[in-house]
């Protein structure tokens, strides 16, 4: 297959021109029919060599046609022109709380990334097990495929395997149940978090405590204390002594967790070797932190390092400049998680996750101008061992 001449460009905004100018040229062999349904498209490499253009410029091409559904990306065979189907599919997000600020908002880019024309269904389990069961198994027999945040804990992993392997189209977000691990789109926890503590460890501390909710059985709270663990033990000391896991609860301010988290720090504070800084899995419980530190007269990005997931928006937390934050790439969980669903629709097998899409990471303004490090440049699939 040929491609039209594109002439060479110098800046960016060439550039753009240049990829727009590929994808346009594919797409209108692939609508003429001139390349037919199912036609297996040249590679990267190929097209960039025919153009004299670099294999990034045409990935960004080839990119666009992905997400327009054009193309489809093939295991072991390549990128083919996806099957032509008037077919407007009904896609349901079965979530724990619809309500809840990062699940709502990856609801919202989930609905933002479907085609035009397509219906999202939003269906919410309360984290309850049971209800999500049944949610499950009613959406699986009423719309074209699922994407789903699921409840805590692996009381379904027997209802999402089932499902998963008889074939029907099921993609989950954020969390997965152990044995459904290849099933999951989510942040790169493990890195994220290991970059996270080896900058306060960069920073002097050598003492940094954890602070997990006790929604351990989650994924993603699995990965985190993973990856807390990667960096801290080459420290070679007991982490044990500064590890908390706190019961959460669904208010944000439950007195209750923010006496369990004052609790664990006094605990920890009137310690031979008190820790310096900590690590904060989630926001509610860097909330009862910064409180708690408040009673003790530790200001926080001075006498006290806190790192900390940042999912509600840097409002929630009281002066969160002073503070180390990881921020989920809520789009591109969305996105990857969208164009897996798609890629089961159309019959494809794609490559098992999990998927784990790169977080940002935003120092404290104590330290040197790094403000916005990216943790890594792509999506990688790989096998966890929780």
């Amino acid at each position: 297959m040929a491609f039209c001449e594109i002439a060479a460009y110098d800046d960016g905004v060439a550039e753009k021109t240049a990829w727009q100018s590929i994808a346009d040229s594919i797409e209108e062999k692939i609508l003429s029919g001139e390349i037919a349904p199912g036609e297996r498209i040249q590679t990267e490499e190929q097209i960039a060599a025919e153009l004299s253009v670099s294999r990034h410029t045409v990935h960004r091409a080839m990119d666009l046609l992905h997400q327009k559904g054009l193309v489809v990306r093939q295991r072991r065979w390549g990128t083919v022109a996806a099957p032509k189907t008037d077919k407007s599919y009904r896609i349901a997000y079965l979530v724990d709380f619809a309500i809840s600020r990062f699940e709502a908002e990856l609801m919202m880019q989930i609905e933002h990334a479907l085609r035009e024309g397509e219906r999202l269904v939003v269906s919410s389990s309360k984290n309850d097990p049971e209800q999500e069961a049944v949610n499950l198994d009613k959406l699986s027999r009423e719309v074209d495929g699922i994407i789903c945040y699921p409840a805590d804990g692996d009381n379904n992993a027997q209802a999402f395997r089932q499902l998963a392997d008889s074939g029907y189209p099921l993609v989950l977000v954020d969390r997965a149940p152990r044995g459904c691990e290849d099933l999951v789109v989510l942040n790169d926890n493990l890195s994220s978090s290991e970059f996270a503590v080896r900058r306060l460890i960069n920073e002097g501390h050598k003492r940094i405590a954890f602070f997990g909710g006790t929604n351990d059985q989650a994924l993603s709270v699995r990965e985190r204390y993973i990856g807390y663990r990667a960096a801290v033990d080459k420290l070679g000391y007991s982490t044990r002594p500064y590890e908390r896991w706190i019961p959460l609860s669904l208010d944000e301010y439950s007195e209750s967790t923010m006496q369990a988290v004052d609790d664990a720090l006094t605990a920890m504070l009137v310690g031979p070797e008190p820790p310096t800084a900590a690590f904060c899995v989630q926001d509610r419980l860097t909330i009862g932190l910064i409180e708690a530190c408040s009673r003790h007269s530790l200001t926080i990005g001075k006498d006290f390092g806190v790192a900390t997931y940042n999912d509600y928006g840097p409002m929630f937390l009281r002066q969160y400049w002073r503070m180390d934050r990881v921020l989920q790439n809520v789009e591109a969980i969305a996105q990857s998680a969208v164009e897996r669903l798609y890629s089961l629709m159309m019959g494809n097998s794609p490559e098992p996750g999990p998927i784990r899409i790169p977080a940002q990471y935003i120092a404290s303004q104590e330290f040197p101008q790094e403000s916005v490090t990216q943790l890594a440049s792509q999506p990688t699939t790989s096998t966890i061992n929780p």
